[in-house]
């Protein structure tokens, strides 16, 4: 487990220590859990422009899926995995690249491991000083080029 506290407009050691655990992986999942409003967007955007792509990320939540490039954005607030299924969004996690998904949920996750995906999972919390903790656990990563 691996802990950043960290301003909005400081994220760079952030990104570059999750850029570093997509090494020898075709897909990794990053799983963002954290309130309303505690930067998870945010933190895709800063991703994004740190591995010199686009600064115009913005959040799925409607279109629930954006690309850009190899980063692949989906929020599913609210849509339950069964649900997921049957629009197909299962089978976009196939894609070769790195995937954010915002409140995914524990058959996601699941779906995910069975799979052997690569997944790291990133706890936000929004502190008082209006910094955020950034709590990064690798759930299931291994070497293999899954």
């Amino acid at each position: 487990m691996m802990t950043f506290t960290l301003g909005e407009e400081g994220l760079e050691p952030l990104c570059g220590y999750l850029d570093s655990r997509t090494k020898g992986h075709k897909r990794v999942f990053f799983l963002l859990n954290g309130d309303l409003g505690s930067g998870k967007t945010t933190l895709v955007r800063n991703f994004v422009r740190f591995r010199g792509g686009r600064d115009d990320v913005t959040s799925p939540t409607f279109s629930l899926s954006q690309d850009y490039d190899d980063v692949f954005h989906y929020d599913f607030y609210q849509k339950e995995y069964n649900h997921l299924l049957e629009l197909g969004f299962i089978e976009l996690f196939e894609r070769e690249g790195i995937h954010f998904i915002e409140w995914a949920d524990a058959g996601i996750k699941d779906l995910l491991q069975k799979c052997g995906f690569a997944i790291v999972r990133v706890d936000i919390v929004l502190l008082d000083s209006g910094e955020r903790e950034y709590i990064i656990s690798d759930e299931y990563i291994t070497s293999t080029q899954s």
